[in-house]
């Protein structure tokens, strides 16, 4: 073989290995351009507020009012019978969940339902509360309160310090039921007003 016909040869291997290197490349550039453009669905969380407000026995929690951007509620799930709760999901800053949870059922039952097969590891103040935090070193964390006739837990898989800054803005409704409202910016209506208290916030 001729000199010229092995170089001719070399370039042609060359120029196909860089064409197939662009094309991954080009693909890889297109999956991540479309996840970031990804919708993220958003609830109007304040009719399930208020609706609490005027069934529970126990004073209602609420979400920060004016969160940062990147924190997205996701899901609101009410149940009004017999246990009163309500579950708020949030997307996160950090592409995680966080989902506030408040109960007047068996404490046992939510906690087994919300802080899951997470340890022990301590406290947290975060608000004006001492929340017992549980961590399974993984993929799950719980800020637990058992407060006067109700739980309320702030669990996902986001990690401590996302937990903790919900954790810290928390609010108590006020009785004049104004201020309950939030959502994301295209949310229109609840997530459904009888939710099954096992919603995982990586559903959200």
């Amino acid at each position: 073989m001729s000199e010229y016909t092995r170089s001719s040869a070399t370039f042609k291997n060359y120029a196909i290995s860089l064409g197939i290197i662009v094309g991954i490349l080009l693909l890889m550039y297109v999956v991540v351009a479309t996840r970031s453009e990804e919708h993220i669905p958003t609830v109007e969380y304040g009719p399930d507020a208020e609706t609490l407000q005027s069934e529970a026995d126990y004073p209602v929690t609420l979400p920060p009012e004016d969160l940062p951007e990147g924190w997205t509620a996701t899901s609101s799930h009410l149940d009004i019978g017999e246990p009163v709760e309500w579950s708020l999901g949030f997307a996160t800053p950090q592409d995680s969940h966080v989902m506030i949870t408040q109960s007047d059922d068996d404490p046992e039952i939510v906690f087994d339902d919300r802080v899951r097969d997470a340890e022990p590891v301590g406290t947290v103040n975060a608000g004006d509360r001492e929340w017992d935090h549980y961590d399974n070193e993984d993929d799950w964390r719980a800020l637990v309160s058992e407060e006067d006739g109700h739980i309320l837990v702030v669990s996902g898989p986001a990690d401590l310090d996302e937990l903790a800054y919900m954790a810290e803005g928390l609010r108590d409704a006020p009785e004049d039921g104004e201020g309950n409202g939030g959502a994301g910016s295209e949310g229109e209506g609840s997530d459904g007003a009888e939710g099954e208290p096992g919603d995982d916030p990586s559903d959200a």
